[in-house]
């Protein structure tokens, strides 16, 4: 039976971010298994565990020298408020007329997030979902 990642857009990897780290931390969310490559589609942050308006992340290949922003840059996460226990946000590269240039991560490396703006507010944290699909490199 196939590999359910390799067929559909599935959770690929999760993991908790503190949001008010300081700047320049990095948090791998989601390694490609040898013999694969993937695309990531989109993150879904959730569980955030109280109200942030002021953090600031970056999304891309982790690990390496460089800002970790290949995927996204700079999403400030706003519109978490009283009811952060049920709310979440999206974050994905939305396309316009000219479709937007994916992402291919290779076997080993990482996908993660970078904090470019720590939320001063609090302690905050949140879990980073990563969904894509893996295919055969």
């Amino acid at each position: 039976m196939a590999r359910a990642k390799e067929k559909c857009i599935s959770l690929l990897g999760s993991e908790t971010v503190a949001l008010d780290a300081v700047a320049g931390t990095e948090v791998a969310l989601y390694t490609v298994p040898t013999g694969k490559k993937a695309v990531i589609t989109y993150v879904i942050a959730r569980s955030f565990d109280e109200a942030v308006d002021e953090a600031i992340v970056t999304l891309g290949i982790s690990g390496v020298a460089g800002s970790c922003d290949e995927f996204l840059g700079n999403q400030t996460l706003t519109n978490i408020g009283a009811g952060y226990a049920d709310e979440c946000l999206i974050l994905q590269p939305i396309p316009a007329a000219t479709p937007v240039a994916a992402l291919i991560l290779d076997a080993g490396e990482e996908f993660g997030s970078q904090i470019s703006t720590a939320e001063s507010t609090g302690s905050a944290s949140a879990v980073f979902d990563v969904f894509g699909y893996e295919y055969d490199a």
